[in-house]
């Protein structure tokens, strides 16, 4: 396993890693440099004979990955090491039924210690690279508890805990933009001004998937697996 990429845990069925912050999950055209996928694939067989289960394909085509991380996001994150567990977590996902916690940086001070946001989301017909809060889009619900706030050299920001309830593309991100609250460090939803700023104090996007629980695929034990919170964080 390469060395920025640390084991939290594993057995025969499943493998939990702390991704770090700029490594890409997924392969694509688009991505030119080392993926999890081509990581795993040196370490890992996920070969799959069985063609007539979409989701036993996707075991394959996947490498095993049962949920992303934006590349730029570090983290917990779950691999299945076999076809069954699988199909038993991509389910969990989907039924919502694991549980993920993340922390955040958002711009700006906010004083509500709780906010809930029910937007919808899709891809914005403008920008395809975007997400934005559509009428139509796939229901997407996250909720934000404050932390605490600082002032760094006239700039306000504000740590919160971050609890998605679905898992959309970007919904962090774009929930938390649609609050006027970007997160730091996002190259993507952070105006130009904001980006740059924060860029001196954090120099990443200071979102970090600190905790993961679900169910194990074989034994059915509910098991909480936590990421160490990275230094920039620690403000």
């Amino acid at each position: 396993m390469e060395k920025d990429l640390v084991k939290i845990y594993e057995d025969e069925d499943i493998l939990v890693l702390d991704k770090p912050s700029g490594l890409v999950v997924n392969r694509s055209v688009t991505s030119k440099s080392e993926t999890l996928q081509d990581i795993l694939e040196k370490e890992y067989s996920f070969e799959s004979s069985e063609v007539s289960d979409e989701l036993l394909d996707d075991f394959s085509e996947r490498s095993g990955i049962v949920h992303r991380l934006d590349k730029d996001t570090s983290g917990v994150l779950v691999v299945a090491k076999n076809k069954h567990s699988f199909n038993k977590l991509i389910s969990q996902f989907k039924e919502r039924k694991a549980i993920k916690v993340y922390l955040g940086v958002l711009c700006g001070k906010i004083d509500d210690e709780i906010i809930e946001v029910d937007a919808p989301l899709k891809r914005n017909p403008k920008s395809p690279l975007k997400f934005a809060v559509v009428e139509g889009g796939k229901d997407a619900f996250t909720r934000f508890e404050k932390v605490k706030d600082a002032n760094l050299d006239g700039k306000d920001y504000t740590l919160m805990k971050i609890f998605p309830k679905t898992g959309r593309t970007h919904q962090i991100r774009v929930h938390s933009a649609a609050m006027g609250h970007p997160i730091a460090g996002d190259s993507i939803y952070c105006s130009i001004v904001l980006l740059e700023t924060s860029k001196n104090y954090f120099g990443r996007l200071m979102l970090h998937a600190e905790k993961l629980a679900f169910y194990h695929p074989k034994t059915d034990l509910f098991m909480e697996f936590v990421s160490q919170v990275p230094s920039e964080f620690a403000f």
